[in-house]
């Protein structure tokens, strides 16, 4: 058997906060062994509450069977996304501050519906002082930075709380 390889992330609040792809990659790629393998390192790394922003319910059910928290947060289209997001961060915050554990955030896959997701929850923890530098910061967590990261964020963004 192949040794274990982490999923690709980044932690914005290092042992808190966690951004990635999909528990067993995205898409066609997913694999439901890949996913019960990466569950298991989760949660050995403290995550204990797994917020999805997937359009499907996709392994909600499965998170929620092996103990996780589970919320969800549908990223349908670009604008329903723009009210969505915020939402999300709020959510996360709210997570953060009342559920013990580490909260892990996916969409899919790595792309730039996650880095404004990224950039968003780093605007509401109060972790980046305006959208430019919270996408600047989602960018240096690996994460894919063009008009549509942008374009998501749009402007009239939340103050940190």
């Amino acid at each position: 058997m192949a040794p274990f390889t982490p999923p690709p992330h980044a932690w914005i609040v290092p042992g808190a906060l966690v951004i990635a792809e999909r528990p067993g990659g995205g898409g066609r790629s997913h694999r439901v062994a890949r996913r019960e393998a990466e569950l298991v390192w989760w949660h050995e790394q403290g995550v204990r509450t797994i917020v999805s922003g997937m359009r499907s319910r996709h392994a909600l059910v499965e998170y929620a069977q092996v103990g996780f928290g589970v919320r969800w947060h549908p990223l349908m289209d670009v604008v329903q996304a723009r009210a969505e997001i915020p939402r999300l961060a709020a959510d996360v915050a709210d997570v953060m501050a009342r559920e013990p554990g580490a909260v892990l955030v996916h969409c899919d896959r790595i792309s730039e519906w996650l880095a404004a997701i990224d950039a968003t929850i780093r605007l509401r923890l109060g972790l980046a002082p305006d959208v430019a530098v919270a996408l600047t910061q989602a960018e240096a967590d690996g994460l894919p930075v063009d008009d549509l990261a942008r374009d998501l964020m749009d402007v009239g963004m939340p103050p940190a709380a």
